[in-house]
């Protein structure tokens, strides 16, 4: 359990607050560099420590990070501030400051990869860290170096010198604002406290002046255990106080640095001491907190994976083979001893055993690394519930011949099935009841209309023989109402009839004749002349010549005279319909189109349905029966072919009629008409 970070605190703060925590950095920063700068002034001399950059680089990474780069160029001047008071030269001022700012940004930036937030937790983490820091000081090494260079220096000796200042004090202090703080709850506070004692003894045993043991490493073996057993940012204040107890027993001359030559000044031993040191236990600590947080996603999946295990629906029992014919129960969940409630029972230690008796025993013996056995439970004794028990033999190592039963209750399956039998079985009821009443009233409605056939025959021959024999005007007239209605009735029975007939099956379309489908259109159009000449219509047609089909010729004139009938009615007078028919390489196109309306798209959907009229037919009064369509969808069918109806563009309603073209020449049809 930890709180965020220094840098991240201040980066969650409030804007005002943040800028006055982000100006306090800064202004330490520019504090610790007139510090350490006066320490040693003048023109040659440079700083053996430079905390500045690391204080500055905690500030960049608590900025936004729109407004960072200004954080880092005020990191930068507060840098040039404490150069210019230790009387450095200009140049080496100017470059310097610019060294610093770039460095505080590139740290910043590389511990902040999480929106935007700092971090400094993982090795993942570390790794950018140090790279940040190493590619700031060489930057801010190399740019004073060239100052150096310009001024009468040697740049190597520059490079190195405050390279290892600024890196050894960006290992050391930037870590401290960049690392998570542990919660009180979460610290062994005894275990601190003895280590940080025994580091801090073993440091100055190692370091204090006069003592025989010149081992400046004494303290990284607790270094270490303290590494991997302390929160990190513990880990990085005892790296603090081990390094500046070190240093400040070097001052006064302890230790093995004080003694150092001039090829390796005390300065940059103990820089070189410090970025080791800090760098190595960083890595470890960063590494056991990679392991903790692996561990601990291990555990949760753990936890995960074992309640599936015990709440699944499915049973699940793992078993291991202890000797010949024994076993021992390792797991099993609470839907394996359900459905197997006579193989387990309870130890006198309250966990569960494989019974003496259990009908499994022989399917446990008979399964191998090779093979699986399958056992249905239903079939093994009577009373057993309906299950499949898988048992795999596995090989783990540390554990001998592992047994996996896995148990599928088939219960809710064998419910789903009855189930489902017991709805077929009541569809298929009412689909028979259905097709039993519709066909009654199919055989009534034909049985009337055919009873109604003989007498509409009868009135139009005495009609027609009165027309033919009477001179008076007004008996004339009378008698052509009587034709006309007696007529329009006999076509109401007549596509009655032909859809009860379609009703019972379409013809197979092998024992159709062959018919010119062009022939038949042009005689529909012929029939229909009468009534296009009456609402003084043009029928423009392109009628392709040899265009063979399966069907009789009365059924397809019948087609194409219910889709004109309906163009006729439905186009505005003086309008154009256009039929058009053609071949392709399997078919025969027929489309004719006209010029009113349309067909609204809620009518689409019910327009080829028996008796389906659409609102805009009856609105306008326009006659029919609501079979034409029906009729034209029935015939086509027993064809083998099939009608689409669309809106035309811009106005109408296109019809497009498809056959399949027949495999020999056309013939007359000599079939009998359809009734």
């Amino acid at each position: 359990m930890t709180r965020p970070s220094v840098a991240a605190t201040i980066g969650q703060a409030a804007p005002l607050w943040r800028a006055v925590f982000v100006a306090g950095l800064v202004t330490l920063g520019g504090a610790l560099a007139v510090i350490f700068a006066l320490e040693q002034r003048g023109e040659m001399s440079l700083a053996w420590w430079w905390p500045t950059a690391a204080v500055g680089a905690i500030a960049a990474a608590a900025s936004p990070l729109r407004w960072r780069w200004l954080t880092a160029i005020a990191v930068g001047l507060a840098s040039g501030l404490g150069s210019a008071v230790a009387d450095r030269p200009l140049l080496v001022v100017i470059l310097g400051s610019l060294g610093v700012a770039v460095e505080a940004w590139l740290v910043a930036t590389a511990v902040s990869r999480e929106q935007d937030r700092p971090r400094l937790t993982t090795l993942m983490d570390v790794g950018r860290f140090a790279i940040g820091a190493i590619s700031g000081a060489a930057i801010v090494g190399a740019l004073v170096g060239v100052a150096r260079e310009f001024s009468g220096g040697d740049f190597v000796d520059a490079f190195w010198t405050i390279g290892a200042s600024h890196l050894s004090a960006m290992v050391l202090i930037a870590p401290l604002g960049l690392i998570a703080i542990p919660r009180a709850a979460s610290v062994r506070w005894w275990r601190s406290v003895v280590l940080t004692v025994a580091m801090l003894a073993a440091t100055v045993i190692a370091f204090f002046p006069g003592t025989p043991v010149a081992v400046p490493i004494l303290a990284m073996p607790l270094m270490a255990w303290a590494a991997v057993a302390e929160p990190m940012f513990f880990v990085a204040v005892q790296l603090l106080a081990v390094v500046g107890t070190a240093s400040g027993l070097t001052v006064i001359g302890g230790g093995a640095y004080a003694a150092a030559g001039s090829e390796l000044p005390t300065a940059t031993a103990l820089q070189v001491f410090t970025i080791c040191f800090g760098a190595t236990t960083l890595a470890i600590s960063a590494s056991q907190n990679d392991r903790r947080a692996l561990e601990s996603r291990q555990m949760a999946v753990s936890h995960l994976l074992h309640d599936a295990f015990r709440q699944s629906k499915s049973g699940f029992a793992i078993l291991q083979e202890d000797g010949p014919g024994k076993y021992s129960v390792l797991e099993v969940n609470a839907s394996a001893v359900v459905m197997l409630r006579s193989e387990f029972e309870r130890s006198d230690t309250g966990r569960w055993r494989l019974r003496e008796d259990a009908l499994l025993r022989p399917s446990l013996a008979e399964a191998t690394y090779d093979v699986s056995v399958t056992v249905d439970w239903e079939d093994v004794a009577p009373g057993n519930p309906p299950a499949t028990i898988t048992i795999d033999a596995v090989n783990r190592s540390g554990l001998n011949r592992v047994l996996l039963v896995s148990v599928q209750d088939l219960r809710p399956l064998r419910e789903a099935e009855r189930e489902m039998e017991w709805r077929l079985e009541r569809e298929r009821q009412v689909s028979r009841t259905f097709q039993a009443l519709t066909q009654q009233k199919v055989d009534f409605v034909a049985s009337v209309t055919h009873e109604l056939r003989t007498p509409i025959t009868s009135i139009l021959g005495f009609a027609e023989e009165l027309s033919d024999t009477t001179d008076d005007p007004n008996v004339r007239e009378q008698v052509e109402v009587i034709l006309r209605n007696a007529t329009r009735l006999r076509g109401v029975i007549d596509d009655v009839l032909l859809v009860s007939k379609l009703s019972r099956g379409p013809a197979a379309a092998d024992a159709l004749p062959v018919t010119d489908a062009g022939l038949a259109l042009q005689r529909s159009i012929e029939d229909a002349k009468h009534s296009i000449q009456q609402r003084h219509l043009r029928v423009a047609a392109e009628i392709e010549p040899d265009l063979p089909v399966h069907g009789r010729e009365i059924d397809l004139t019948r087609v194409f005279t219910n889709i004109l009938t309906n163009a006729i009615k439905f186009s505005p007078d003086r309008g154009t319909i256009s039929v058009v028919a053609y071949r392709t390489d399997h078919q025969v196109v027929v489309t004719i189109s006209d010029e009113g309306e349309g067909i609204a798209d809620e009518d689409l959907t019910h327009i080829f349905d028996r008796f389906y009229r659409s609102s805009s037919s009856t609105s306008r009064g326009v006659p029919g029966t609501g079979l034409g369509l029906a009729i034209v969808k029935e015939l086509l069918s027993s064809m083998d072919g099939r009608i689409e109806l669309a809106r035309a563009e811009p106005v109408g309603t296109c019809a497009q009629i498809t056959l399949p073209i027949a495999d020999i020449e056309p013939v007359e049809s000599t079939g009998a008409p359809t009734p």
